[in-house]
């Protein structure tokens, strides 16, 4: 766990899944400059252990992430000095999404701005019933980060990303789940069971075969070269696993892939 008196992000790991956890309560998991750098090495230090898979969620009951943390705007978010915190903005958001296995969401309360902009950059979402959901720059007189933005669109089209960002307007689980923003709604005391049993289903998949999808997911996105792709794909052919897939497969019984 790295740490600051005003926010951190925790790391832990049960079994093959890994939790990441956004955690400044005081200020409704508001991402700050010193937790975007925390960011890349939290996510390092998972991808390093043997876990499969990602669960990012936030701390407590009332959020996910309200986004980033306004109060110290004034001093380090300037015209002078700005750069600097959108490239600690953008590193995190790149290390979420670049992660070598797949990345959930688990979504309760408020996630906007920033904090939908983390959502954004994990591989799936789901959220609880009483989840909400806003890009709200245009109150503030700040852009939404173009990496965040041009997410944003990918997931759910231009129509519906520019009726976020230019109206700042706030939408519930329901109409994020409509409009393909989130994978999924659950009751907010199922939540985490409904998460942890995709985990679980994820941690069972050949992890060589998910980072080849993942390779060209990316390449589709034009964030991979073809060079990437092939290397990924030739990878899964000279696997243990791709040899425990068939062997499964012929004896009718379920595969026990170790990612090598």
């Amino acid at each position: 766990m790295t740490e600051n008196p005003n926010g951190y992000i925790h790391t832990d790991q049960t079994g093959h899944i890994g939790w990441l956890t956004i955690s400044n309560p005081d200020n409704r998991n508001a991402m700050n400059f010193s937790m975007y750098q925390m960011m890349p090495a939290a996510i390092k230090e998972l991808t390093d252990a043997d876990v499969r898979v990602i669960v990012v969620r936030g701390q407590g009951e009332e959020a996910f992430g309200a986004g980033s943390d306004i109060s110290e705007f004034s001093n380090l978010r300037r015209r002078e000095n700005a750069g600097a915190y959108d490239i600690a903005e953008l590193d995190a958001h790149k290390a979420i999404e670049n992660a070598p296995i797949p990345t959930i969401a688990m979504i309760h309360g408020a996630c906007r701005g920033g904090g939908l902009a983390i959502a954004l950059a994990c591989d799936l979402r789901f959220a609880s019933e009483k989840a909400n959901f806003a890009v709200p720059p245009a109150k503030l007189g700040i852009a939404f980060p173009h990496a965040a933005l041009e997410s944003l669109t990918e997931v759910i089209g231009p129509a519906h990303a520019k009726h976020l960002v230019l109206t700042a307007t706030t939408i519930n689980s329901s109409e994020a789940y409509r409009i393909g923003l989130i994978h999924g709604v659950s009751e907010k005391s199922q939540l985490k069971e409904a998460v942890h049993s995709l985990a679980t289903q994820i941690c069972k998949l050949a992890p060589k075969t998910l980072l080849a999808a993942k390779t060209s997911f990316a390449y589709l996105a034009g964030k991979a070269t073809a060079d990437e792709v092939k290397a990924a794909t030739d990878d899964c052919y000279e696997s243990d696993d791709y040899l425990e897939g068939i062997a499964a497969f012929m004896e009718k019984r379920s595969p026990n892939f170790d990612g090598t």
